[in-house]
C-alpha cells in the first residue's frame, strides 16, 4: 500500500508541474489551448531517444526534453497566433493531432504503436533512484523548483504585461508592446516546462507509448487548470490532486476490471460536471481569461 500511495504521489507531481505549466499561457495569458498532451509527448520521447540512442541520462534527458518542447511550440505558436479565441482552440486541437500521428506512425524514431523501452531511471550522486520513495523525493523537488520558477516569471514585470494582455490586448499595444512576441515567447516558456515534466515521466515509467500523449491527456490537463483555478498556480496543484486522487480511490471499490473501467469515467465527467456549475472559476476561483 505504502509503494502504492508512493506512486500516486509521484504522479501527482509530474501532472502538478504539467498543468501549472499551462496555467501560465490559459490563466495568466488567456490563450485556451488543446495541445499539452502533444508537448507532453515531445518531452517524453526527446528524453527517451537520447537516452535510448546517445546515453545522456536522466540530466542530460531533463535539458532536452526542456529543449524539445520550447522549440516545438515555437513552431506551433508562430502560426497559431494569427488566430486567437475559439480559432486558437481549433488550430491547437489540429497540432494535437498531427503530433498524435507522428508519435504513432513515426516508427524509427518513436517506436510506433509498441512505443520506447528501456528508459534508464535517474541517477543522483551516482545513486540510481529506484523505488518510489527516492522517485518522489526528487520529483517533488523538482516541482518545487519548477513552481519557484513560475512564480518569479508571473511576479516580474513580464508576468503583469502577460496579465494585462489577458484583460485587454489593445492597452499593451497602445503602449507600443510587441503582443505577438510576448504571446510566442509564453508559449515556449510554458512549452519547456511541459517538455520536463514529459522527461521526468519517461524516466519513472521507463517506457512511452503514443496512447500517453493523446487528445485525452490534453483535455485532462486543461480540466486540471479549470477545476483548480486558472491564474493561480497553485490551483492547477489542486485540480491535479482531485482528477488523480479521485479515480484511484475507485480502484478500493469491489469491482471487476470491466466494471472500473467505465465506472472511473462516469466519476471524471461527474467531477467536471460539478464544478462548472459550482464552481465555474474553479476551487481557488483566479481571474484567468477565456476564449472570447
Amino acid at each position: 500500500m505504502e509503494t502504492y500511495i508512493l506512486g500516486v504521489l509521484v504522479t501527482l507531481s509530474i501532472f502538478g508541474l504539467l498543468a501549472v505549466s499551462l496555467d501560465l499561457l490559459i490563466g495568466y495569458t488567456g490563450l485556451f489551448t488543446i495541445v499539452h498532451g502533444g508537448l507532453f509527448g515531445i518531452g517524453a520521447y526527446a528524453a527517451a531517444v537520447a537516452a535510448l540512442s546517445w546515453g545522456t541520462g536522466f540530466w542530460g534527458g531533463l535539458a532536452i526534453g526542456a529543449a524539445g518542447g520550447a522549440v516545438i511550440s515555437l513552431l506551433i505558436a508562430i502560426p497559431s497566433l494569427r488566430v486567437s479565441g475559439h480559432y486558437l482552440v481549433l488550430a491547437s486541437f489540429g497540432v494535437q493531432e498531427v503530433l498524435s500521428g507522428l508519435y504513432l506512425n513515426l516508427d524509427s524514431v518513436t517506436g510506433g504503436p509498441g512505443g520506447l523501452r528501456g528508459i534508464p531511471r535517474p541517477e543522483l550522486f551516482g545513486v540510481t533512484i529506484a523505488d518510489n520513495a527516492s522517485y518522489l523525493a526528487l520529483y517533488a523537488g523538482l516541482l518545487a523548483l519548477g513552481l519557484a520558477l513560475l512564480f518569479l516569471v508571473v511576479r516580474s514585470p513580464y508576468g503583469l504585461l502577460l496579465q494585462a494582455i489577458r484583460e485587454d490586448e489593445l492597452a499593451p499595444q497602445a503602449l507600443g508592446k510587441n503582443v505577438v512576441a510576448l504571446k510566442v515567447k509564453t508559449f515556449a516558456v510554458s512549452g519547456a516546462f511541459a517538455g520536463v515534466a514529459g522527461a521526468m515521466y519517461a524516466h519513472y515509467m521507463t517506457f512511452v507509448s503514443p496512447d500517453s500523449f493523446d487528445v485525452h491527456v490534453s483535455i485532462l490537463v486543461l480540466s486540471m487548470v479549470l477545476i483548480g483555478g486558472m491564474g493561480t498556480l497553485w490551483g492547477p496543484l489542486l485540480g491535479t490532486l482531485v482528477l488523480i486522487v479521485v479515480p484511484e480511490a475507485l480502484r478500493f471499490l469491489p469491482l471487476d476490471s470491466g466494471q472500473l473501467g467505465p465506472l472511473r469515467q462516469i466519476a471524471y465527467g461527474a467531477v467536471l460536471v460539478f464544478f462548472c456549475f459550482a464552481r465555474p472559476r474553479g476551487l481557488l476561483g483566479g481571474r484567468g481569461g477565456g476564449p472570447e
